[in-house]
């Protein structure tokens, strides 16, 4: 700035159309708000003629006129506002309802993520704001948090009415009421939560889930300390620093005072860890006695097609419970009872395994177990529904991989990286693939035919390269894939699907396939071009261990490849190539040095003890 430096700022993923197409698979020009009032909640507008005074992006019924809305929401698609009233009139008139237009899990995750986090510059708030909203291809409107920096007791840039202070004391905040909002007719959303005995259970559910995991465990303190001593040295140097370096060590633990506005800025972990303990003996009143789910189990575990599939879990302390389940990932889940009375796949009537069986089609089925008794509820898996089990259906010929963003690991007879995908045949007998099609497009499934004379052998795979240039020899389809998410089909001559996958935002090189080979549910991979899946489902591809300091460079290399850890102890890796094949086996500790000039050039993997992987291109001149 003017000739001055003033530091490396972090570059934030902006929330538009790209955001939600991404994550929820959905159409970008669906309806989509900034929920974002144009005002502070103590100047609220004049509200115009033939509607109702609003009090932020609160959710609320303002009337049928468009203009009701415009102050407090910000339209970012071309049309939408039908859309938004039709969602605060339901929750006006049939709040019991909400679920129809809401995707409910979403908004009680992020109600109870507030709470925790005494974030009031939010829903949850004075005058609700600071979310975004996003009618998803089911009809349902999903919320993304957004501008949570006033989190943990940091919001004094306004009177809060609950208080009647410009700044309310700590214990305001480590006590904030878990519920609050429940009476509050300016809080259509979180007023309907809790008035539904079974959706206020998953809500306090969801928050003990993030209590436990955040909170008590030690994972924010030590995150907090990491954190801290990252960027100590550069905000001691920082020349333009807004705060004193003394208030930047001390503001962990201790509360000062703020120099911009002579505030009280509470520490962060003395704000915690009395939230920890208010909210622990809340919970020891309101959800100590929860269910108790394990033994989650479904029968066949790779069923055809079109079968049914019962799901059965062992349940004790529960007065009732639900299967939540999907077919892909587009959909919302349905609730449909679980029971135990010996007539469902649940074994004995009274025994505590409670069955409930559903038809799976060709995308399989996405399912977790949710119980309750008079006092409190649980999921399984506990961050459901944002975990979840898979279960793959499994027919004759499968979409068994596809790789999306193809940079460097295999080419075609072309010497172009392009996407492909590998098709499966899990039967006894050869199938003829002549007529068959693949697609990206639900509405037009006969985007690519199989030319005649294309057979598929028992056991063997076959490769179709997605690079939408008919061509060249060999079979390459009339469309590429998108790696930032998408619909594939498989389907046979009469245009009904024989295997679909629907995913996300896809890594460069990297596959998504089956696991295990041929009938499993789609993970992502290290590739397995034309072969079995088997061994490299069983490498990770994430960092699994997120302390352990390793350096591989260079990268790309071409003779030498040095490997550098300050983690003491020795250590064992392997090389594995694009195919998912150890190619080396590695001893190593502090630094080593490996010659890799006998390797040909391509992607590989380096995997240490199973569990840290790095990604690794060796380029030959």
């Amino acid at each position: 700035v003017n000739g001055n430096f003033h530091g490396v700022y972090a570059s934030i993923e902006s929330i538009n159309s790209q955001f939600f197409e991404q994550r929820f698979y959905s159409n970008p020009d669906n309806p989509r708000f900034e929920a974002n009032p144009n005002y502070n909640f103590d100047e609220l507008p004049t509200p115009p003629f033939g509607c109702t005074q609003g009090h932020g992006a609160s959710l609320e019924y303002l009337g049928g006129g468009d203009i009701c809305y415009f102050e407090h929401y910000q339209l970012q698609s071309a049309t939408g506002w039908s859309d938004l009233k039709a969602l605060a009139q339901l929750l006006e008139n049939e709040p019991q309802n909400a679920k129809d237009l809401l995707d409910l899990d979403r908004w009680i995750w992020m109600s109870a993520l507030n709470s925790l986090l005494a974030n009031l510059d939010s829903y949850l708030g004075a005058s609700p704001r600071n979310y975004y909203l996003f009618k998803a291809d089911n009809g349902h409107f999903v919320p993304v948090p957004d501008d949570v920096n006033e989190s943990f007791a940091r919001f004094p840039w306004a009177e809060i009415p609950q208080t009647g202070e410009p700044q309310p004391p700590l214990g305001f905040y480590m006590n904030l009421d878990p519920f609050l909002g429940e009476n509050d007719e300016e809080k259509p959303l979180l007023k309907a939560i809790f008035a539904n005995p079974t959706w206020k259970k998953m809500y306090v559910a969801h928050l003990r889930t993030m209590l436990f995991e955040n909170f008590i465990s030690g994972w924010l303190d030590q995150q907090a300390g990491e954190l801290q001593s990252l960027i100590a040295s550069e905000v001691q140097s920082d020349a333009n620093h807004f705060y004193t370096y003394d208030d930047f060590l001390n503001n962990l633990n201790q509360t000062v005072v703020d120099s911009y506005n002579g505030e009280d800025a509470f520490g962060l972990l003395l704000f915690a860890n009395q939230r920890m303990s208010a909210l622990s003996v809340f919970m020891e009143i309101i959800g100590g006695s929860p269910p108790f789910i394990s033994n989650v189990a479904a029968s066949p575990a790779a069923p055809a097609p079109g079968t049914s599939v019962t799901i059965t879990a062992s349940i004790t302390n529960a007065s009732a419970a639900w299967l939540g389940h999907r077919a892909n990932l587009k959909e919302v889940f349905t609730l449909s009872q679980l029971f135990d009375d010996g007539a469902h796949g649940d074994g004995a009537a009274g025994d505590g395994v409670f069955g409930a069986s559903v038809t799976v089609g060709v995308g399989g089925l996405q399912y977790y177990v949710y119980a309750e008794n008079g006092q409190a509820g649980m999921f399984s898996p506990e961050r459901a529904e944002f975990e979840f089990y898979s279960l793959a259906t499994a027919g004759n010929v499968v979409i068994n991989e596809l790789m999306a963003s193809n940079q460097n690991t295999v080419a075609d007879q072309n010497g172009e990286f392009d996407d492909w995908v590998e098709l499966y045949n899990n039967g006894s007998s050869q199938v003829n693939l002549s007529g068959w099609y693949l697609s990206d497009d639900s509405q037009v499934l006969t985007k690519w035919q199989f030319p005649a004379g294309v057979f598929l052998d028992p056991g063997a795979y076959l490769i179709v390269w997605l690079d939408d240039d008919e061509t060249q020899a060999g079979l390459h389809a009339s469309f590429n894939l998108s790696a930032n998410g998408e619909e594939f089909f498989l389907s046979m001559p009469n245009e009904s699907i024989a295997d679909q996958v629907i995913f996300g935002a896809q890594e460069e090189d990297v596959s998504l396939a089956r696991c295990p080979n041929g009938m499993g549910a789609f993970q992502q991979i290290p590739p397995s071009f034309g072969a079995s899946n088997n061994a490299a489902c069983a490498v990770p591809v994430e960092d699994l261990a997120e302390n352990f300091a390793l350096k591989i460079y260079p990268n790309p290399a071409s003779d030498w490849l040095f490997i550098e850890t300050e983690a003491p102890g020795d250590f064992k890796a392997e090389l594995v190539n694009a195919f998912g094949q150890q190619v080396m086996e590695i001893d190593f500790a502090g630094k080593t040095a490996i010659d890799v000039a006998g390797l040909p050039a391509g992607v590989y993997f380096f995997v240490v003890e199973k569990q840290v992987v790095r990604r690794i291109v060796l380029a030959k001149s």
